[in-house]
């Protein structure tokens, strides 16, 4: 990680001795060199923004359709600190044969009463040492509607829409492992 925060910052330091020479050794006139000077600068600002998102923060994608999850954090609302709550999964993708993938991948969903409870409960299991595969759902709020694989729910306007996704978790079966043969 410091490598390629060395290697930004040598760039950032290139981009910006290239700027003087442009400023000092060419003939242009000042509101040419100013606006080279602020697009630079506002470059700066924009790959900087840009590069937070590789450094770890979680990401607020979708979260894939199949996962294993390593570890929840659980943030609560506060009302006295107008701040939202939050649930911060650490997942894996899976594969076709439902094994893990890839590092652990941080995402970041909007807290509801309901995802905190599921979250809660996979929290308790991951703790006792348990691995628990997650899948993607959506809530059904129509009982209509329940065995219909997209799960809609009416609006307030009547009209239908997607479900809201949450996620589900189950416990992942042991590994079967081969007859053993006799020697």
């Amino acid at each position: 990680m410091l490598e390629e925060r060395l290697f930004l910052i040598l760039s950032y330091l290139l981009i910006a001795s290239l700027l003087l020479l442009f400023c000092f050794f060419t003939p242009f006139n000042r509101k040419v060199k100013l606006t080279g000077v602020f697009v630079v600068a506002s470059f700066y600002f924009a790959s900087w923004n840009s590069y937070i998102n590789i450094l770890g923060w979680p990401s607020t994608e979708d979260l894939p359709d199949k996962f294993r999850i390593s570890w929840v954090v659980i943030q609560e609302p506060s009302k006295g600190d107008r701040k939202e709550g939050g649930l911060y999964l650490w997942i894996r993708k899976l594969n076709e044969v439902n094994t893990a993938y890839g590092v652990p991948r941080s995402y970041k969903l909007n807290w509801s009463e309901e995802n905190h409870k599921v979250a809660q409960a996979a929290l308790h299991k991951l703790k006792e040492g348990e691995q628990l595969n997650g899948t993607k759902t959506y809530g059904v709020l129509d009982k209509e509607n329940e065995g219909n694989k997209a799960n809609q729910y009416k609006s307030e306007d009547g009209e239908l829409e997607e479900g809201r996704p949450s996620f589900e978790f189950v416990e992942v079966p042991p590994p079967k492992l081969p007859a053993k043969k006799k020697i």
